[in-house]
């Protein structure tokens, strides 16, 4: 017959082994998470509902950076599309108009026009 042999433990009797390594990860990763991303002074911070767009008649040389949420930028007549996640931003390098569409509620801001 086989008995098994419950055993009792009070918390005075357990000795907890820190783990600075995990500590050190989760401390980073908080740290990352609150920090707020730097923008330039003269940009404007806006907000899109999901599935809401703005469009940029002249966007070559600013920056779209996301602050929350997801965007999704695309230029009139051209193939490539970017998807900009929170905490992501993306230069423009194409002059023709830019749709930044909102795949989930979205914070973000885009910087002045940029002097040539």
């Amino acid at each position: 017959m086989i008995t098994s042999r419950q055993t009792s433990l009070s918390t005075a009797q357990v000795e907890l082994q820190p783990l600075p390594h995990l500590w050190a990860g989760f401390v980073n990763r908080m740290f990352v998470a609150l920090r707020v991303p730097a923008r330039p002074a003269s940009a404007t911070r806006r907000v899109l509902d999901k599935g809401a767009t703005a469009w940029i008649e002249k966007p070559l040389g600013r920056e779209v950076v996301c602050d929350a949420g997801t965007l999704w930028l695309t230029f009139d007549g051209e193939p490539q599309d970017v998807i900009l996640e929170a905490g992501e931003s993306y230069r423009c390098t194409k002059g023709s108009k830019l749709a930044i569409h909102a795949l989930a509620a979205a914070h973000w801001s885009l910087s002045a026009q940029r002097q040539h």
